[in-house]
């Protein structure tokens, strides 16, 4: 008992998704999809896709949708990717897509028009953005700081200026940002779940969760923000909590391991160990070259 208390101690701290690690392998995936105007339905020509990966936050490709609202990537190894998609003239949306081994991951976007009183919104945005995206985050803080003087009832200038202050390491002003883009779009979730990852990067989980919580209950769907929201419960020992966020998240993509591990380690918690013992032994067989698949075999081990 006493081995079996001391490992379970060890996996208690949980990895948030944003630095969880990257399941690298031989064979590799790929993800496709159509993007579409939520309002229309009408597939999105040329909207600007980049996929990048949630253990290093570097770029890993981009992409633009053809005339048929369509992308596919190959060639990506199995692991967790953060995949945001931008056009000019619409709410930019991000997600999280979980890559397997020799599979096709498929994915449906809509992006919302905004709308805006200026003339040159889509030149506006676009010099702040290709600042933001060359890395000249003062630039660009500058540029969209304009823009918002000229238009300050548009979201998307605060969010990406929002953006530009997180990059540079100014998370107060990053927050005030994402929460003024909330406020002049009360369904805008992307912002709330960036303040989340700020506060939980913090270690202020009570306010990380309220963020999640809040881009959650307005339908954010990505299975990403939902494993961090579990994983603050998690840190608060609030387990019964973060128990309900897994199970929810699993409904939501049931190929995401780490909850499968997460789940063992709660029902561990609760006394049920015929439980706890299948869901690690689902997320060993899952995804056996996760680097916590060596910590779930050693904790089945004393279980049996």
């Amino acid at each position: 008992m006493k081995i079996l208390n001391k490992i379970i101690r060890k996996s208690l701290v949980i990895i948030l998704a944003f630095s969880l690690a990257a399941l690298w392998g031989q064979t590799t995936g790929a993800v496709e999809g159509t993007i579409r105007d939520a309002k229309t339905e009408e597939p999105l020509q040329g909207v600007k896709i980049t996929i990048v990966s949630s253990v290093s936050q570097t770029l890993i490709y981009e992409l633009r949708s053809n005339k048929k609202g369509h992308f596919y990537r190959s060639g990506l190894a199995p692991g967790v990717y953060k995949a945001t998609f931008e056009k000019d003239g619409y709410i930019p949306l991000g997600t999280s897509i979980k890559v397997n081994l020799s599979a096709t991951v498929e994915v449906e976007i809509k992006l919302e028009p905004v709308k805006s009183i200026v003339s040159d919104s889509a030149n506006l945005i676009k010099r702040g953005r290709d600042l933001l995206n060359a890395g000249k985050y003062e630039e660009a803080i500058t540029e969209l700081s304009e823009s918002i003087s000229a238009d300050p009832s548009n979201p998307v200038y605060y969010y990406y200026r929002g953006v530009a202050f997180e990059r540079s390491e100014n998370s107060e002003k990053a927050v005030e940002d994402y929460q003024k883009a909330v406020e002049l779009k009360p369904d805008f979730t992307l912002p709330l779940s960036r303040a989340g990852i700020i506060f939980a990067k913090k270690g202020d989980f009570e306010k990380a969760i309220e963020f999640y919580k809040k881009a959650i209950d307005l339908g954010h769907k990505d299975p990403e923000t939902f494993y961090n929201y579990g994983g603050c419960l998690m840190n608060l020992g609030k387990s019964l909590e973060a128990k309900v966020v897994f199970e929810q998240l699993l409904t939501l993509d049931p190929n995401f391991s780490d909850a499968f591990y997460q789940l063992g380690i709660i029902f561990i918690g609760l006394g049920e160990t015929e439980k706890a013992k299948e869901f690690l032994q689902k997320f060993i067989e899952m995804d056996p070259e996760n680097k916590s698949a060596s910590l779930a075999k050693e904790i089945l081990k004393s279980l049996n």
